[in-house]
């Protein structure tokens, strides 16, 4: 039955993607977020979807007779070097070609969703129907595994779709917490109660959700995104009462299993699964040592032959000591920082971390701009929102192995949409107290 309703809905999107390129775009986003071969089961999950909905995306880009140039800043700049960067460290790969190079193909696919959107969006409300893509993808699955995990009196554990880029449960906590902010702005930009509402619940289903995955480092990104968050936030109260509702709910139904989880945080040096992951670490420090420029190729710590080539186990005892875990297999990198230190080496985590910065930065400056030319207010609550979204990625993946996620490149695109459409490249901020103009 799920099949069938869902390819009777299939057309209607390829339709209006064909139709509005800000549409193909958005579902672009959104095929990539629902994954939609993991809802279902017979017929339905031979097709495509990501395919079919990409192509009819292009064809409708094609199409376009409004067409703009690719506005070259330094944020696009560094995400190409980037792309480009890992090109070349994947000639230079010391794991499996195949793999390497198939992993490749997917960071280039991101690469080109990034740069789509960056053509294709042009006004607020195209950003609206971009982060709604977002709500209904990640959102939803939060709303629906937070009503689980409540009906069933905390005795669910959520996890993701298997195959899918969420399927690990600390990605998906990363995730929730990323939208969050997206889910506020949201609200204030809707008109209709109902719909402010609505998102209001999926909030708490959300806040809920995290604390359901079980998850010690989406717990903790939620407490590091939530402080800054109400220090920034105007409604103090009112998101300071949405928070506490959901953490009541999520810890009345918590079992002690979870409270026992959260509760190694004060021990963690000693805990299997923090030593596992200090193992990785290393892990990635040791190929980047040995393969300065270009580290080791993307997944290489998690080939066989490249793990046990290195002492992991044996290194730097002297910060964390892990010479109790010489027998651990191979293991992802758990850390957005450390994974693309032993995939790219120390050039690509320049690199990667000069995105970050970048995006936040323009994040902050565009905020300014809008101020001075008095920009719709919502603008402005965008930029603040999404630079709450960053702190989430950086909070949450430290923890996480997600340096080349669909979501994050996402909302890298709305910070560059909003300051070369929304506002204009051409314009100039003075600033007073140092006498400068400089561009956003």
């Amino acid at each position: 039955m799920r099949d069938i309703v869902f390819l009777l809905i299939i057309p209607f999107i390829l339709y209006a993607s064909l139709q509005r390129p800000f549409i193909g775009a958005a579902m672009w986003l959104w095929v990539a977020m629902h994954f939609p071969n993991g809802w279902v089961y017979g017929f339905a999950g031979s097709f495509r979807y990501n395919l079919i909905i990409v192509v009819c995306a292009f064809l409708s880009y094609l199409r376009w007779k409004d067409k703009s140039k690719m506005d070259a800043d330094q944020l696009t700049f560094l995400i190409v070097l980037f792309l480009i960067w890992t090109f070349i460290t994947s000639i230079f790969t010391i794991s499996i070609p195949e793999i390497v190079w198939d992993e490749w193909i997917e960071f280039l696919k991101i690469t080109l969703l990034y740069i789509f959107a960056t053509l294709v969006l042009r006004t607020k409300l195209h950003i609206n129907v971009y982060i709604w893509a977002l709500v209904l993808s990640v959102g939803f699955y939060g709303c629906l595994e937070g009503l689980k995990y409540i009906s069933s009196g905390g005795g669910h554990r959520i996890a993701g779709l298997g195959s899918h880029v969420l399927s690990d449960r600390n990605e998906l906590a990363l995730a929730f917490n990323m939208l969050l902010p997206l889910m506020v702005y949201l609200i204030g930009v809707s008109k209709h109660k109902w719909i402010k509402l609505g998102l209001s619940f999926a909030i708490v289903l959300n806040l809920v959700a995290i604390i359901g995955t079980y998850s010690r480092g989406g717990f903790v990104a939620l407490i590091i995104v939530g402080g800054y968050f109400w220090l920034q936030s105007k409604q103090k109260f009112l998101y300071s009462i949405l928070i506490i509702i959901a953490i009541s709910i999520g810890t009345t139904y918590a079992p002690s299993s979870w409270t026992n989880r959260m509760d190694t945080l004060e021990t963690a040096q000693s805990d299997s699964s923090f030593l596992g992951r200090a193992l990785a670490w290393k892990q990635s420090i040791l190929m980047a040592n040995d393969n300065l420029l270009t580290g080791g190729g993307f997944k290489a710590g998690q080939t066989s032959y490249v793990w046990w080539s290195y002492d992991a186990a044996g290194s730097f005892n002297d910060v964390i000591d892990t010479s109790r875990m010489d027998k651990v297999a191979f293991k992802a990198a758990h850390s957005i920082y450390f994974q693309v230190l032993g995939d790219h080496g120390y050039i690509g985590l320049f690199l990667f971390l000069g995105i970050i910065v970048t995006a936040y930065r323009k994040a902050g400056r565009v905020a300014k701009l809008a101020k001075k030319t008095h920009q719709d207010e919502s603008i402005i609550k965008l930029c603040s929102l999404v630079k709450v979204s960053l702190v989430a990625y950086c909070a949450g993946g430290a923890g996480v192995s997600l340096a080349y996620f669909d979501m994050f490149y996402a909302i890298l695109a709305i910070v560059f949409v909003i300051e070369h459409r929304l506002i204009g490249s051409d314009s100039v901020v003075v600033d007073g107290s140092k006498g400068i103009k400089y561009r956003v």
